[in-house]
């Protein structure tokens, strides 16, 4: 099953608690620019205190000097993979960043968060600062960064002495990376290029909370998630392991399922459906009750070409969607579909209510 959105515009819309919560956020950090993404989401959620205790805050003493090959050693031993959740080893990343042409070796902490559904970066960004700012010092030294650039949303963030801050428009989906560095540092970067291949590396900022764990030989396998009942647009931010159950930690938290569906995935615009059984894995950075949603790829096509104008990779999304409904033999090839990010800006955008982003990741 591929990951699809959970929720569209229509649904928000129609939604008075998520309708509410995505009003607050458009106050707390307006709706950017439309320059250089159109597409504006909102948070749907608004955070809830946890029920129970998270990891917790601590600076632990870091050792003077680590080399490099020690700290990929540690990173790489630990298995630690890209906490946004694409499941890439960070060691064979920042090998990448070590190789690449000598000049400047830029380090950009993605701390957007763009998902309408996901808190737990934003709360690491309040919460656990600190420790986030020992481990940016630690980088710098090791990796012999020229530069540190943190990107967020939130103009309430100030400049210190540990990195650079670039506040980016709270647009969608300008989590992604090639996307970043544009609108952060200015530098222009095809999709097709690797960034750490060209000394940009970029990274979480929870990765970079958590290489500064292992440094301290305090990293124990978890990982910050956010976990959300969409039905009333709560969300929580809590602290699981690989094997824990995740109906049960959302039972403890928002009470019984009743006739919810139960999702599991990297936020709302990317989910699969999850049963009783289902555990949260390296990967899942987000589960959530919802309603049954009523994006289907049954629905039909209104023909207004909005899937199209809202695709960040200009991908012509609606010829693919009406040759597939159409039967057409044809080569959707001519229209790109191996661009498609699978961020869902199609899907959630539709009028109609289709699953559109399926048509394209299906080609």
């Amino acid at each position: 099953m591929n990951p699809a959105p959970i929720i569209n515009k229509k649904s928000v819309k129609s939604a008075l608690p998520l309708r509410q919560a995505q009003k607050q956020e458009k106050r707390l950090k307006g709706k950017g620019g439309r320059r250089p993404l159109k597409n504006y989401l909102g948070k749907v959620v608004t955070l809830s205190p946890p029920k129970s205790t998270l990891e917790k805050s601590k600076t632990a003493d870091v050792p003077a000097n680590v080399s490099v090959d020690e700290l990929l050693c540690a990173i790489e031993k630990a298995g630690l993979t890209g906490m946004s959740g694409n499941g890439f080893p960070i060691h064979q990343k920042i090998t990448s960043f070590l190789a690449a042409k000598p000049g400047n070796r830029i380090l950009l902490i993605n701390a957007v968060e763009c998902d309408p559904a996901l808190v737990h970066d934003e709360w690491l960004l309040h919460n656990r600062y600190a420790e986030i700012r020992q481990a940016i010092h630690h980088l710098k030294q090791t990796l012999s960064l020229t530069g540190v650039v943190l990107a967020i949303k939130d103009k309430r963030i100030r400049p210190n002495d540990a990195c650079t801050i670039a506040t980016v428009p709270p647009r969608y989906p300008m989590g992604e990376e090639h996307f970043l560095i544009r609108q952060a540092l200015g530098i222009p970067i095809e999709s097709d290029t690797i960034p750490a291949e060209q000394g940009i590396l970029v990274l979480n900022i929870q990765s970079v909370y958590q290489i500064g764990k292992i440094i301290s030989n305090d990293y124990d396998g978890g990982r910050f998630v956010t976990i959300a009942d969409l039905t009333k647009a709560s969300a929580r931010v809590v602290y699981v392991y690989p094997g824990e159950n995740i109906a049960t930690l959302l039972t403890a938290h928002f009470g019984a399922q009743g006739n919810k569906t139960l999702h599991k995935g990297f936020g709302a615009m990317s989910c699969v459906t999850a049963d009783k059984m289902d555990d949260f894995s390296n990967c899942e950075t987000f589960a959530a009750y919802v309603d049954v949603p009523q994006i289907d790829s049954k629905n039909k096509c209104k023909h207004c070409g909005s899937c199209t104008r809202r695709c960040p990779m200009h991908i012509k999304v609606a010829k693919i969607v009406q040759n597939t409904d159409g039967n057409r033999h044809f080569d959707n090839a001519s229209y790109h579909p191996e661009r498609c990010m699978q961020c869902g800006s199609c899907t959630y955008f539709c009028p109609a209510s289709k699953d559109v982003s399926g048509y394209v990741t299906r080609g």
